[in-house]
């Protein structure tokens, strides 16, 4: 990321050089104090190259300021890699424009580093044809990063070709992640998807899409992540191709193999509500009966891969009405209800689900001791759900048809009110246009109207 302190310097400037050194033993001793004397001492230098080494290591001693103020006057002076190291902390401090402006003056004067750095941020920004312009310059360069982010751009792009071509130059440049792109390209090309359509560039942050070659399941999980909050279909293609990789990558390791296959599960769940494709749900159920049995079998990640595969069967069962997939769907929202970990952010969520499914399998069933159990978890789920969480309108919405179905099971009212007042509650709380709003105002209507008739 930043310049390291390198020999070979101007020797009419030799005494900065020397006090540089004394200040790597110092440092390489634990003496720390000893080390800042030392490069304060040698900040004084005229050498550019050797100013912008002194801010690395004063960064590494913990003087963010005097690391700025060393990379500062070396960028005012011309010095690239100062401008690059000048870059990464405005990056780091939100300064995205201060940063840009430096990595720009920084590739314009050819250093290699910045390419992809800029690439980088003009991708966060938007600005794909420029993310790809500095990509392939580095890639060029040799910059093995620059050539991995330029893989996974053009296969964005659709470019499969290009993108073949490329990881196969990282591959035989000996770097380790060209191995790892390769079977990236081989499953974009056993899966085409259509080229992601270029959108204008836009100015509003976002988390650009990047690919460890060195971690596939920690790459699969930030994926997952950005699938699920952007509707962009080429976010989601490449987590999907990165968690089957994932998959590959821990096939001798249960807990993560259990992780990987509910990683998957989750994105072909999603795939398939965003396209219709049935296949999709299909293969996210076995993916997520394989996280369930890996899990079971390493005894790790059990709330999360039953939870996957719970929620993809309710979806199943709504598509094709079979209630041996619903009962399925209950077991599996069972265990991950009594798996799921007391501080778990999730804990909420996943009893919700476990309601909802129970709510349909006593709907289909009409069994009285479905619809007390589904009562029991509602108001657990309520409890742990604030209604600030995205995640409130749901459970809340589940919680109260779960409570309606208990007052029409057992002919009385204990329940009613309560569900009418979580009813309301989830419909407060969806925020304006959510898909779900029209439902859950039908069923607020429904309730209304009953209160009316009872005289409430």
């Amino acid at each position: 990321m930043f310049g390291r302190f390198r020999k070979e310097k101007n020797p009419g400037d030799q005494s900065s050089v020397d006090q540089v050194r004394l200040a790597i033993q110092a440092m390489r001793s634990g003496d720390n104090a000893r080390a800042i004397e030392h490069l304060t001492a040698a900040s004084g230098t005229t050498d550019m190259s050797v100013l912008s080494d002194i801010g690395a290591f004063f960064l590494e001693l913990g003087r963010r300021d005097r690391a700025y103020g060393c990379f500062q006057r070396a960028a005012d002076a011309g010095n690239a890699g100062a401008m690059h190291n000048l870059g990464v902390l405005n990056k780091e401090d939100g300064r995205v424009d201060e940063a840009e402006r430096w990595w720009r003056a920084a590739a314009d004067r050819g250093n290699v580093d910045t390419y992809n750095s800029l690439g980088n941020l003009l991708r966060l920004r938007g600005d794909d044809a420029g993310a790809r312009r500095y990509y392939l310059l580095g890639a060029e360069a040799g910059v093995a990063d620059s050539m991995s982010n330029l893989v996974t751009t053009m296969l964005a792009e659709g470019d499969v070709a290009g993108a073949r071509r490329w990881a196969d130059k990282l591959a035989t440049s000996g770097h380790p992640s060209g191995q790892f792109m390769r079977m990236v390209v081989e499953e974009s090309e056993r899966n085409p998807r259509p080229p992601k359509q270029r959108q204008p560039a836009r100015s509003e942050r976002a988390t650009p899409v990047t690919v460890d070659p060195f971690d596939p399941l920690g790459t699969a999980e930030q994926l997952r992540l950005q699938a699920q909050s952007t509707d962009d279909p080429a976010v989601l293609a490449l987590a999907i191709d990165t968690a089957r990789l994932a998959v590959e990558a821990s096939a001798d390791d249960q807990a993560s193999a259990a992780h990987a296959h509910a990683i998957l599960c989750v994105l072909l769940r999603t795939a398939a509500a965003r396209t219709g494709d049935e296949a999709k749900l299909a293969e996210a159920a076995r993916a997520g009966r394989s996280a369930v049995a890996a899990a079971e079998a390493s005894g790790a990640g059990r709330s999360r891969a039953s939870g996957a595969l719970a929620t993809t069967l309710i979806d199943l069962y709504q598509r094709g009405g079979d209630v041996s997939v619903l009962v399925e769907a209950v077991v599996a929202g069972r265990t991950a209800a009594s798996t799921a970990e007391g501080d778990d952010t999730e804990r909420a969520g996943t009893i919700g689900n476990l309601v909802n499914a129970l709510v349909l399998l006593y709907d289909a069933r009409k069994d009285s001791a479905v619809i007390f159990e589904a009562v029991k978890h509602a108001r657990s789920a309520i409890a742990l759900a604030e209604p600030s969480d995205p995640r409130f309108p749901p459970i809340a919405i589940s919680a109260a048809q779960a409570l309606w179905q208990y007052c029409v099971a057992t002919k009385t009212l204990s329940a009613f009110d309560e569900a009418r007042q979580l009813a309301h509650a989830a419909l407060r709380a969806l925020p304006p246009g959510h898909p779900n709003q029209p439902a859950i105002t039908q069923f607020v209507g429904m309730l209304e109207q009953a209160a009316r008739a009872l005289g409430r």
